[in-house]
């Protein structure tokens, strides 16, 4: 027969007892709500590994496919979508909102942030979408809708030239939607200057990420930091940077 010390019997007793009553660790990032927007070019994989992280720590993470892959809307009505993404992370109760997006997903989400408010954060990772850096190859465009919307045909689809990573290619359009993100007087192009934005913000800058790192946009708005990453493996390489400081809001 097995000898039982009772003592050791009630103190492991108690101990699965204390175990099961104390709370479980809360989560760093709950009630945390994150929107991921894309750039561009619409790939939501260098999105992925950022998704994964937030989610372990607990945050609510949505992904939104926005409409400019299938070509511009206007830049008002880019905002709505996100507006919509918002409203459902607040129907759900999340205590607090970031938008995180890359490339012109960077642009779009320091312009919400801007011309609505409401969130509690914003990290543009590898910013991009300037279009004063890009007039020169746009000009041709601009000025076919600049005179399309003084003729009254400004809802009038149309081809005009996108830029993206040293690539200019055909999009097509209403005149009214190119303007709204190409104009460089117009509410894309005081975006990515972060013009009315008085949210926190984190900047991501790739340090192989040429356009950005040649970026004059004024980033006293927030933090800047740099790693060692090209323009499509910013949000890969930035991970941890970015959920400790998405934990610290």
């Amino acid at each position: 027969m097995i000898a039982i010390d009772r003592r050791s019997l009630v103190g492991a007793l108690a101990f699965g007892v204390a175990a099961a009553a104390a709370p479980a660790r809360a989560a760093p990032l709950s009630g945390v709500a994150v929107i991921l927007i894309h750039g561009k070019a619409g790939g939501q994989g260098p999105l992925q590994p950022l998704a994964a992280a937030l989610r372990r720590e607990g945050a609510a993470v949505s992904l939104p496919r926005m409409s400019w892959t299938g070509g511009y809307r206007t830049y008002d009505q880019t905002l709505g979508e996100v507006a919509s993404a918002v409203n459902a992370a607040r129907s759900r109760g999340a205590r607090k909102i970031v938008l995180a997006g890359h490339s012109l997903g960077a642009n779009v989400s320091l312009g919400y942030a801007a011309a609505q408010g409401g969130v509690d954060g914003v990290v543009a990772m590898a910013p991009g979408h300037r279009p004063d850096f890009i007039s020169t190859t746009t000009g041709d465009s601009l000025d076919q809708a600049r005179k399309m919307v003084a003729a009254g045909e400004g809802s009038r689809r149309a081809k005009f030239m996108d830029f993206n990573q040293g690539r200019t290619f055909p999009v097509t359009t209403t005149a009214d939607a190119y303007l709204s993100f190409f104009d460089p007087s117009g509410p894309a192009a005081n975006a990515a200057r972060a013009s009315g934005v008085r949210t926190p913000v984190l900047w991501v800058i790739g340090s192989a990420d040429r356009p950005a790192m040649s970026d004059r946009a004024p980033y006293s708005t927030g933090t800047r930091i740099e790693v060692a990453a090209n323009h499509q493996q910013t949000p890969v390489v930035a991970v941890n940077q970015i959920v400790d400081w998405i934990g610290k809001l």
